[in-house]
């Protein structure tokens, strides 16, 4: 890592902090002039998105050379995630160890409900059932809650989930999950069981109430009361929901570092890692950028914290069974606790799939 330009982005993120704007914006010009994104390998890449967040923060941001750097590398967002999902091993890894979880639990039934939090286009729920398929254990009738601000995402959730064969009955939520309604949570505790809770890479959008209540506990005590089956829930492992800005940008940095290290192992066309690396620009923006602390989108939490939160309101923490989990997950590693799997690269535990089951009374 070059200490010199990682010294020179902290400083910028001291200052901003303190409200310096001006001499934040001193020491991001003198980044500025000691990086190349252009030069193979390295962290110039990951230090030219931090840069520009802070630079986007303060207003500042003008460098037309850096941005045609970048746009040579932008492609539309599904295409970057399609890229993530199917090369990078954190995300991959992750959604077929959940795949597989959820599978356990459809498999054969003469009829099921899923309630996918985040569903997006659909592409996990149906690459599940369409395994269920090919080995002629798809279940006989599914109803799908999909739940996901984005209409056009619901609509082709359907298609792509009904698609598959399965006999559906799909109900879209166009909504966040935190403004599910009382109505929404009652076709929740109707529908037919069991009853599956899948949520992959999408809790942690949940910010707090204006009023301060925190919506994340309020979700699983809502979830809880629906008496799942099962919940199976796979998220970020770092720390960027409550904490302040130069806390945040250390864990985030830690995060994104090893995540940008991982990239560069992976044996694909140095395009596609860079139009990879480009797919986690969002999200750094996000994070570092936003100069108004409630309207951050990426506040991820702790393994820990997301467990500690099912315990409370009522879930038990559950092994993933090894046949879920994948042999060999090279350049990634794959570390089996007690209470969820860790996916991660050089010892930084980067994502985790969690897997639990309603306690005892």
């Amino acid at each position: 890592m070059n200490s010199h330009a990682f010294d020179l982005l902290c400083r910028a993120v001291e200052e901003t902090d303190a409200g310096r704007v001006d001499t934040a914006g001193r020491w991001l010009e003198k980044l500025r002039s000691v990086i190349n994104p252009e030069k193979a390998g390295g962290d110039d890449f990951l230090y030219l998105l931090y840069h520009d967040a802070l630079a986007a923060r303060h207003g500042t941001y003008q460098d037309e050379r850096h941005n045609l750097y970048l746009r040579s590398f932008e492609r539309p967002q599904i295409q970057l995630f399609d890229l993530v999902a199917t090369h990078l091993p954190i995300v991959n890894l992750a959604g077929r160890i959940g795949g597989a979880l959820l599978a356990e639990h459809l498999a054969g039934q003469d009829e099921a409900t899923m309630l996918s939090v985040g569903i997006g286009s659909g592409g996990q729920e149906a690459a599940v059932l369409r395994t269920l398929a090919d080995r002629d254990q798809a279940p006989g009738r599914l109803r799908v809650i999909g739940v996901d601000p984005a209409a056009a995402s619901l609509r082709q959730a359907e298609q792509d989930i009904r698609d598959t064969g399965v006999t559906l009955d799909f109900h879209g939520v166009p909504r966040l999950a935190e403004h599910m309604t009382d109505e929404d949570w009652d076709l929740v505790r109707r529908a037919p069981r069991p009853l599956v809770m899948n949520a992959a890479f999408a809790l942690h959008h949940l910010r707090d109430s204006p009023s301060g209540v925190d919506e994340r506990n309020t979700f699983f005590e809502r979830l809880r009361a629906a008496e799942p089956d099962v919940v199976v829930l796979c998220e970020p492992d770092s720390d960027h929901h409550r904490v302040a800005l130069p806390e945040r940008f250390h864990n985030s940095w830690e995060h994104f570092h090893a995540v940008f290290r991982l990239i560069d192992a992976l044996e694909v066309a140095a395009a596609d890692r860079n139009a990879m690396k480009l797919f986690f620009r969002r999200e750094v923006a996000d994070i570092i950028g936003t100069a108004d602390d409630k309207e951050r989108y990426e506040r991820h939490e702790p393994t820990a914290t997301w467990l500690a939160r099912l315990r409370e309101a009522g879930f038990h923490p559950m092994p993933v069974p090894p046949s879920a989990v994948p042999e060999a997950a090279t350049p990634a590693a794959i570390r089996q606790d007690p209470d969820s799997v860790r996916i991660g690269f050089e010892g930084e535990s980067l994502v985790a799939v969690m897997y639990a089951v309603p306690a005892r009374t």
